[in-house]
C-alpha cells in the first residue's frame, strides 16, 4: 500500500481503489469521480491512511 498523498493520484485515476483508513478500517471505492475518494487530509478518523490501486 501507498501513503495517502492529500490528493488523488494519477495512476489511480479512473480506477477502484482499496483504502486503509485512518480508524483501521479498509474499504473500496471509485478513486475518482462523483462518488470517488475524498483524498483531503482532515485529521479525522475517515482520513484514508493508504491505499491500492486494485482494478
Amino acid at each position: 500500500m501507498s501513503p495517502n498523498p492529500g490528493f488523488c493520484p494519477a495512476e489511480a485515476a479512473g480506477k477502484r481503489v482499496e483504502v486503509l483508513l485512518a480508524n483501521g478500517n479498509r474499504r473500496q471505492w471509485p478513486a475518482d469521480g462523483k462518488h470517488g475518494c475524498n483524498w483531503t487530509i482532515r485529521g479525522i478518523p475517515a482520513d484514508i491512511r493508504e491505499y491500492e490501486i486494485v482494478r
